[in-house]
C-alpha cells in the first residue's frame, strides 16, 4: 500500500485474470461509492488525490488496475505491463463484475463512475452496453479520450493497422508526456517515479490503436443516444492527449439536462491532479449529492 489507500485486496475479474484493488474508505459511514476508472498507461493508485479528498467527506472511493496495467504482470503470471487491450468489450466486463464486487460489500450506497481519459472512453462504452440497466447514479468523466490529439504521420497510421492484424500485442514507445499531464510538478515527478518502478507503462501496442480508434468513433456516434443517467464531463482546454473540441461536441450530443460540462481552458491533461482540482472536487461532490436521491 503506498497511495495512501486503506485497503488493497485481489479481484478475480475472469477464470484466468486477477486485478488489484485499491480502496480509500472514510473513517465513519460511506455515503457514497466512487469506482475510479484510471486512464491508459497509469494505474489504480492514480487515485490518490481526488480519492483522499473524498475520503474526508464521507465518500469511499475503489480502484482497480485495469488489465495489462499497474501491478498487472504480478498477480497474472506472464502478463505484461503496456497500454494495450484485446477489446473494449473486456473492459465492460471487467468493469460490471467489479461494480458488482463493491456493491456486495456496500448493500444500498449510491455507486458513482469516476473516470480519466482512456477510463472516460470505458465508462462511456460501459454505460452504451453492460451498464445501461446497472444501477449507476452518475458518470463522472475527465478529459474523455474520444479523439487521439497526438498526430499521426499516415504511414505510421496504416502501418500500425497492419501490424495490429498479424501481431496484436506488438509494442512501441510513443513521445513521452509525462511533462505534459499536469501543471503540479510534485505529482509529475510522481508519475516518472511510478514509470522507473514499472508501475506506469511507457509503451502501447498495435491493437490499442485499432481498437481504441474503432471504441472512440462508435461512442461519439451514440451520446446522442444517451439515456438516463446523469453525466458531469470536465475537460481540459490545454489538452495534449485528448481532443477536447472532441469531447465537447459529445457531451452537446447528448439529450438534454444529462450532461454537466466544465472546461478548465488552461488545465493539461489531468484534471484531477491540476492546481485547481480543490474546486473541482467540490464542483463533483456537489453535483454527486443532487443526484444521490
Amino acid at each position: 500500500m503506498n497511495y495512501g489507500e486503506t485497503t488493497c485486496e485481489l479481484f478475480q475479474a475472469d477464470e484466468a485474470t486477477t486485478l488489484l484493488s485499491r480502496a480509500w474508505l472514510p473513517d465513519s459511514e460511506v455515503t457514497a461509492i466512487f469506482i475510479g476508472i484510471h486512464g491508459g498507461m497509469a494505474h489504480g493508485g492514480d487515485w490518490v488525490t481526488p480519492a483522499e479528498y473524498f475520503k474526508a467527506k464521507g465518500v469511499a472511493t475503489y480502484a482497480p488496475d485495469l488489465r495489462f496495467h499497474g501491478t498487472y504482470p504480478k498477480h497474472n503470471p506472464g502478463g505484461r505491463n503496456f497500454f494495450h487491450i484485446d477489446s473494449y468489450d473486456t473492459y465492460a466486463r471487467d468493469i460490471h463484475g467489479y461494480i458488482g464486487w463493491v456493491k456486495e460489500r456496500h448493500p444500498g450506497v449510491p455507486v458513482f463512475i469516476l473516470s480519466h481519459s482512456n477510463g472516460a472512453l470505458i465508462a462511456l462504452y460501459y454505460g452504451l452496453t453492460l451498464g445501461k440497466e446497472a444501477d449507476i447514479k452518475g458518470y463522472i468523466l475527465s478529459s474523455p479520450w474520444l479523439k487521439n490529439k497526438v498526430a499521426v504521420p499516415k504511414v505510421l497510421y496504416h502501418a500500425s493497422r497492419l501490424v495490429a492484424r498479424v501481431h496484436p500485442t506488438f509494442s512501441v514507445t510513443p513521445p513521452a508526456l509525462t511533462h505534459l499531464l499536469t501543471h503540479d510538478e510534485k505529482i509529475t515527478k510522481r508519475h516518472v517515479d511510478d514509470e522507473k518502478r514499472g508501475l506506469r507503462s511507457t509503451k502501447v501496442s498495435a491493437s490499442l490503436g485499432v481498437e481504441s480508434e474503432k471504441t472512440q468513433q462508435w461512442v461519439v456516434a451514440r451520446m446522442k443516444t444517451w439515456e438516463r443517467v446523469p453525466i458531469f464531463c470536465v475537460i481540459a482546454g490545454d489538452d495534449r492527449l485528448a481532443d477536447p473540441a472532441v469531447s465537447q461536441q459529445a457531451m452537446a450530443d447528448v439529450p438534454p439536462g444529462l450532461a454537466d460540462v466544465t472546461t478548465y481552458e488552461t488545465n493539461y491533461h489531468e484534471n484531477f491532479n491540476e492546481m485547481n482540482r480543490d474546486e473541482l472536487f467540490g464542483r463533483i461532490l456537489d453535483w454527486a449529492v443532487r443526484h444521490i436521491f
